[in-house]
């Protein structure tokens, strides 16, 4: 069987390749989006695992001109019409994931992106060009179908949870898919081992039910208003520091984690060496 032919391949449906479809598709261009999910955006389906989102939403500026109201609307995707702004879809400054993932469908139909669904590509191959031969890049996705493209452009964002190398990590529970419900955590002692937003969002949701909540890394926290980037600790996920500010049980540790061990009643023993004494 031939494989399809286009001019440009997009792997992944997420806010990126939505966007290079759209660009893509009002320039006339022949291209195809591949996706491993069933709908736009399966990484938001999952993440964040709270449902919060911490990139700002803000419908009420003051002004009117669509290029600088853009500068507080950090979801919505470009597009010639007006009422495809994220920021029609809700009020709320930080806003819900799954309010984002109505948007995307909302994009992706309404510009009828040409998009394959249920199709995760898990070989790319470049062929040796002979003489003459049509060159490019050729996929193959997990069902034997193959595609050929001159373009082939990676929109998959981030593919796999970095696993830090711990004896017994493996013991553990991993932010992807630990339960969100805090009940299941009520009156328990919690670790979590990492600084970033995941552990400070979980932190924040389990604080209400967990007994204690203990934060661990080698590393110091970076604050994003510090760093102004976007992507580190920021206020709305911080609100755990003020429990271990005012010493109620929870707290931050500064320290290297040797190794994990769960023992057979299912209570963990995690050795740590502290960074600072």
């Amino acid at each position: 069987m031939e494989p399809q032919t286009v001019d440009y391949l997009v792997i992944g449906a997420g806010p990126a390749g939505l966007q290079l479809g759209y660009f893509l598709d009002r320039a006339g261009r022949n291209y195809l989006i591949l996706e491993a999910g069933n709908a736009p955006g399966s990484f938001v389906q999952t993440f964040p695992r709270h449902r919060r989102m911490i990139s700002i939403n803000k419908p009420h500026t003051g002004h009117d001109g669509p290029e600088l109201t853009l500068r507080w609307d950090w979801n919505s995707l470009l597009s010639d019409d007006p009422e495809l702004r994220f920021t029609r879809y809700t009020g709320r400054y930080f806003p819900d994931a799954d309010d984002y993932l109505r948007y995307l469908n909302d994009f992706a139909t309404t510009h009828a992106l040409k998009i394959r669904y249920d199709t995760r590509v898990v070989e790319v191959a470049r062929p040796r060009i002979d003489g003459d031969g049509p060159g490019g890049f050729v996929l193959t996705d997990a069902s034997g179908r193959r595609y050929r493209a001159r373009r082939v452009i990676a929109a998959t964002g981030f593919t796999s949870p970095y696993i830090p190398p711990i004896p017994g990590i493996e013991t553990a529970e991993r932010y992807v898919d630990v339960p969100i419900d805090p009940e299941g955590f009520t009156d328990q002692r919690v670790l979590l081992i990492g600084k970033g937003s995941s552990a400070f969002e979980t932190a924040d949701r389990l604080t209400e039910r967990a007994a204690v909540i203990r934060i661990a890394g080698p590393s110091s926290i970076r604050f994003a208003w510090r760093t102004h980037f976007i992507g580190h600790l920021r206020a709305v996920n911080a609100r755990f520091l003020d429990t271990y500010q005012l010493k109620t049980q929870n707290s931050v540790l500064d320290c290297t984690i040797k190794r994990i061990e769960r023992r057979a009643d299912g209570r963990y023993l995690v050795a740590v060496d502290y960074l600072r004494r």
